[in-house]
């Protein structure tokens, strides 16, 4: 069974499945960096993760293309991703990016404001990674700063929100850069956090 969203997706056989990067490379999107709005995409895959448990592999998808939208953010010294410590998402985001990523279930926990302002003169992250609450994401972070929509389905800030605040919305473009660079240890290190506590 092979379940497709846009050109990247989860193919499975068993008990096992692989993350596929099934565009063309060289339709319009493609070109323009947008690859996972390809319009040919291929049957067999372009890149790939290696063969991974089948349970986690949405999860990690998901991780897949947060860090993805993560990648086109400026560099920034502090990121904030929404989720638990020691999640799929975080994990990715802490081998690819650069700077201190910090993470927490939700952006009002008061020992990750802590955290934050500790770092930042602001008292907020440049960079935030939002959840299913894009709202949250875009009231947290500092004027002028990025966040980034991993998924579709989430609660969207209103243009106003965005204007006042400057924020820029960022979403996944191209999944190639993070599968590319993710060893087979850091896949390892991706599934444990990926799997639910026993």
């Amino acid at each position: 069974m092979t379940e497709l969203t846009s050109s990247f997706g989860v193919d499975t056989v068993g008990t096992e499945a692989l993350l596929a990067d099934r565009s063309c490379g060289t339709c319009e999107p493609c070109a323009a960096g947008a690859s996972l709005w390809c319009r040919s995409p291929r049957s067999t895959a372009r890149t790939s993760s290696p063969a991974l448990p089948g349970d986690v592999a949405p999860a990690l998808r998901s991780a897949v293309l947060a860090v993805a939208a993560l990648l086109d953010a400026p560099a920034a010294r502090t990121t904030l991703v929404v989720g638990h410590e020691g999640s799929a998402t975080l994990v990715l985001a802490r081998l690819l990016v650069d700077g201190a990523v910090l993470a927490a279930p939700s952006l009002t926990d008061p020992a990750l404001k802590a955290q934050v302002a500790a770092r930042e003169a602001s008292g907020r992250a440049a960079v935030v990674v939002a959840g299913d609450d894009v709202r949250s994401a875009v009231r947290a972070v500092r004027r002028g700063g990025h966040v980034c929509v991993p998924g579709q389905g989430a609660e969207m800030p209103s243009v106003t929100e965005l204007v006042q605040r400057e924020v820029t919305l960022l979403a996944p473009q191209d999944v190639s850069r993070v599968l590319e660079r993710l060893t087979d240890e850091d896949w390892a290190a991706a599934v444990a956090a990926a799997r639910p506590a026993a």
